[in-house]
């Protein structure tokens, strides 16, 4: 579906809407990056830990505030509750919180280094009680070992539920994981957390009599040999980052009206990789397109948008600015795979430049034909295909 408008509303960045106060206390995989590390992003090297899931709680401000020799992170998928949370520490004025907006499953091993955790919360996730939602269940083996990968040795795991069924479930899982340490035993599990601070939720359940479960795992030294070939097997998965995002420069103008007219959804794929080019903007005063594209990997979806633009007597492709992209080798893959789809639909194309390296399509600097488009491009032992 093609647009007729300047953009889509809902690209416009979360950072415009945002105090800078708040906006300090929020972190991306990218922002991560460019301050070296947590060690970097906090100026100082600190004992570090993590809430994932902390919703509308309070727990880890107050830990915060209390624990000052101390730097926490805070995972939450729902944007409302990261804010919520952020600006109530712009109040207090702690500096060593940060907070991460996105999927704890998809950032954990993009965002802490082996063996650099200290203590993890994880207070009463949603137990997924229906059968055929066991599979959504985040405290299962596969986590835990994924999880326990990126906590010291030493270090704890301090969970919680109210949930009976997801109480011996989340038993199950823990003594399945080789190396860990049951700091509670021999009772396999405690009613209560006197050395910490009560949740919201935790209020709530016991106002309302119901039981609370709680679980404490220590990684032993016996876990890091017993894992390093999955741990291995799970960093190999992830790609790479890269210091620049990528752009292509065409010597002759692009028929944006033709484009905007003719543009119909497409996706192709890369071995274990699927690109999407959903949607097309096309500007006012028609000088250039936007295109909404998301990149699927490792079970996450990314959103991005990429511009095209007429200049002077040329053209120019880059990602837009207006949301904020991870930058990793799938975001020059996916340019590369549009750049084909542009040579192929347009016989006068010409490139003159661009910055796609390793990545870029076959043979696009002898001007790719459209008899190419869609093959020749391998990644790994798989094939390319267009779905």
């Amino acid at each position: 579906m093609s647009r007729s408008h300047d953009r889509p509303a809902r690209a416009i960045p979360t950072s415009l809407s945002l105090s800078p106060q708040v906006a300090a206390y929020l972190t991306t995989l990218n922002g991560l990056a460019e301050a070296g590390g947590w060690a970097g992003l906090f100026g100082r090297e600190a004992p570090l830990e993590l809430e994932i899931g902390f919703g509308w709680d309070t727990f880890l401000l107050e830990q915060a505030k209390t624990r000052t020799s101390t730097d926490f992170v805070g995972i939450e998928h729902d944007r409302q509750r990261v804010l919520a949370l952020a600006r109530k520490a712009v109040a207090v004025g702690v500096n060593n919180l940060r907070l991460v907006w996105g999927d704890a499953l998809y950032h954990l091993p993009r965002m802490f280094q082996p063996a650099s955790l200290h203590r993890v919360y994880i207070r009463f996730p949603d137990p997924w009680p229906k059968k055929r939602h066991h599979k959504h269940r985040l405290l299962g083996p596969e986590f835990l070992r994924s999880l326990f990968w990126h906590i010291a040795d030493g270090g704890e795991l301090v969970a919680a539920t109210d949930d009976a069924e997801y109480r011996d479930f989340i038993h199950d899982s823990l003594v399945t994981v080789v190396g860990l340490h049951n700091t509670t035993a021999p009772r396999r599990w405690l009613d209560s957390a006197p050395d910490l601070p009560m949740s919201k939720f935790e209020t709530l359940f016991r106002t309302q009599g119901k039981n609370v479960y709680f679980f404490r795992y220590a990684r032993g030294t016996g876990f890091a040999p017993a894992h390093a070939a999955d741990a291995a097997a799970e960093r190999s998965r992830i790609p790479r980052r890269v210091s620049e995002m990528p752009h292509v420069v065409f010597s002759t103008a692009l028929e944006l009206d033709t484009l905007s007219r003719e543009f119909k959804p497409f996706r192709w794929r890369e071995d274990e990789v699927l690109f999407k080019v959903n949607e097309l903007w096309l500007a006012s005063r028609a000088t250039g397109v936007l295109l909404e594209c998301v990149i699927v990997h490792d079970g996450h979806d990314e959103c991005f948008y990429v511009e095209l633009a007429n200049k002077h007597d040329g053209a120019v492709m880059r990602v837009s600015p207006i949301k904020e992209a991870e930058r990793t080798e799938l975001i020059f893959r996916c340019l590369a795979g549009l750049a084909r789809r542009l040579l192929s639909s347009f016989p006068d194309l010409r490139v003159s430049r661009h910055n796609l390296g390793a990545w870029a399509p076959v043979s696009v600097d002898e001007q790719h034909r459209p008899e190419d488009f869609w093959t020749e491009r391998h990644h790994g032992s798989g094939h390319s295909s267009v779905e």
